[in-house]
C-alpha cells in the first residue's frame, strides 16, 4: 500500500453535494480541494451510505471507499473489508416489510444495488432526491446477485419509522435520514467510524491524522472517530459537541474552504 501523510474522509450527500441546494455535481471548488488534497499527500476518500457506483463520474478524485455505512471499505483498488447481510436474513426482513406496510427495501452490494418495491411511489421519491439511475439498480428477483452491504428502508410515515426501531433496532443499526423517510441498516457494530478504523489500520495511519467532513446524523460515528472532524454550514446539530468546527455549505465553498482552514491545502 502506499504511504500517506493523512487520511481526508467525506461524507457525500449533504457534503460533497447538495440536493437542497439543487448541487448534484461537486462544486469545482471542491474537486479543487481535492487534488491538492492528493498532491499534497492525503489519501482522499468519501466516506458514505451510498455504494461505490455513485462515483463512477468522479472516481479520478478519490483513492479510497467506505461505502455502505462502513460494511465495505476500499483503498488503492484493494478491498479491506467487505461485510455481508445474507440473503436468509433480507428475506426474513422481507418479509416483515411486506404489504399492508409500504416499505421498499433497497439493497446495496459491492458493485450493484437491488431492490425490493422498484414501483412504489417512496422508491420513486427517493430515486429522484438522490440521483440513482437506472442502471444502478436491479429487481430483486435478479438472479447471482453480488454481496449484499447495507440496507435501506424507503417508506411514507413517521410510524413505519417507529416499526422499524421496534423489530430491528436489536438486529440493526439503524441510521435515520434527517430530512426524509429513509432509514440506512447494516450489522451490529458497523457504521461509518469502524469503517475509519478499518481503513486506518490498515494503512498504518493513526486517527490523529484523520479528518471527516459530515452533515448528517449517520455521519456522528465518523466524526467522532476520526482525530478532527469538520461539519458543513448546513448540519444536524447533535453533530457540533464533536466538531471542530462548522465550515461553509457545499454551495458557498465549504469543503475547499474548511480544507483551507485546516491547512491541508
Amino acid at each position: 500500500m502506499k504511504d500517506y501523510k493523512g487520511i481526508v474522509f467525506f461524507d457525500y450527500d449533504g457534503t460533497l453535494i447538495d440536493e437542497v441546494d439543487g448541487i448534484f455535481d461537486m462544486p469545482d471548488s471542491t474537486k479543487e480541494a481535492l487534488i491538492k488534497l492528493r498532491e499534497n499527500g492525503y489519501a482522499v476518500c468519501v466516506c458514505t451510505g451510498r455504494t461505490k457506483q455513485f462515483s463512477e463520474d468522479v472516481k479520478e478524485y478519490f483513492n479510497g471507499y467506505v461505502t455502505g455505512m462502513g460494511a465495505y471499505v476500499e483503498i488503492d483498488g484493494e478491498i479491506i473489508q467487505s461485510i455481508e447481510i445474507t440473503e436468509a436474513e433480507i428475506e426474513s426482513l422481507r418479509q416483515l416489510c411486506a404489504p399492508p406496510r409500504n416499505i421498499s427495501l433497497l439493497m446495496d452490494g459491492e458493485t450493484q444495488s437491488y431492490c425490493d418495491g422498484m414501483e412504489k411511489q417512496s422508491y420513486q421519491f427517493f430515486k429522484y432526491v438522490f440521483g440513482v439511475r437506472d442502471h444502478w439498480v436491479l429487481p430483486w428477483d435478479t438472479k447471482d446477485k453480488c454481496k449484499i452491504n447495507k440496507l435501506t428502508f424507503i417508506y411514507d410515515h413517521d410510524e413505519d419509522y417507529d416499526f422499524l426501531k421496534e423489530y430491528f433496532s436489536s438486529q440493526l443499526e439503524l441510521a435515520k435520514h434527517i430530512r426524509y423517510h429513509f432509514t440506512d441498516a447494516t450489522p451490529i457494530g458497523v457504521d461509518k467510524g469502524s469503517g475509519i478504523r478499518a481503513m486506518t489500520s490498515a494503512l498504518g495511519i493513526p486517527l490523529q491524522s484523520s479528518y471527516g467532513f459530515g452533515d448528517g446524523d449517520n455521519d456522528l460515528s465518523m466524526i467522532q472517530t476520526v482525530g478532527t472532524g469538520i461539519i458543513m454550514g448546513r448540519h444536524y446539530k447533535g453533530l457540533e459537541p464533536y466538531a471542530a468546527f462548522a465550515t461553509d455549505t457545499a454551495a458557498e465553498n465549504g469543503i475547499y474552504n474548511g480544507c483551507k482552514k485546516l491547512g491541508l491545502i
